[in-house]
């Protein structure tokens, strides 16, 4: 009898821990150059519901700033938590030091250990800053300069676990993060 209630409470607490994470599908409208990630690419970093409260375009004084959002869609990107976000500075005339500026500023991550590491074959200059805490969060930024642009893809969340959040596994969000970024600096 023990342990039949044993086998029951493990199997409730597993379905409870595994169930689809996320919120319905909204159709809420993102800028254009949003539209430079495919579905494809979203469902890879189990994001594809568009957030327009995180999303935005900007004039500044020089060039324009983009921000475009998503997260989970519920019966879609799984279990666990995860959210997008890609950021776009065209029309930089500092574009370098812009690459910098935002390099620096995820260095400077205090709420955990960030690594970095430089990529090839992504734009003029692109590196990886991946940020792991002590608990399940886990936070990817792919950043690249292309000619007078600069594209900043951050990825971050976690997986759930039996009892407690699990790190979700760093090759596959940087691969999903990688796959974000080549789409929207081929399409600059």
């Amino acid at each position: 009898m023990l342990v039949l209630a044993g086998v029951i409470t493990g199997l409730v607490l597993y379905l409870d821990v595994n169930k689809d994470s996320g919120t319905s599908k909204r159709a809420d409208k993102l800028p254009s150059m949003c539209g430079n990630i495919s579905e494809a690419a979203l469902a890879k970093a189990r994001t594809t519901n568009p957030n327009g409260l995180g999303s935005r375009e900007t004039k500044l004084s020089e060039g324009t700033r983009t921000s475009c959002s998503w997260n989970q869609t519920k019966g879609v990107d799984g279990s666990g938590v995860r959210s997008s976000n890609v950021y776009v500075s065209s029309g930089q005339e500092q574009a370098e030091t812009d690459f910098d500026r935002v390099v620096a500023q995820n260095m400077a991550n205090n709420q955990g250990t960030p690594q970095q590491k430089p990529l090839e074959g992504l734009g003029d200059e692109a590196t990886a800053v991946l940020v792991e805490t002590k608990s399940a969060f886990t936070e990817i930024s792919i950043i690249v300069r292309k000619g007078d642009a600069v594209v900043e893809v951050d990825l971050s969340g976690w997986d759930a676990g039996i009892f407690t959040n699990a790190k979700p596994d760093v090759a596959e969000l940087e691969a999903a993060a990688r796959g974000m970024a080549e789409e929207m600096v081929a399409k600059l």
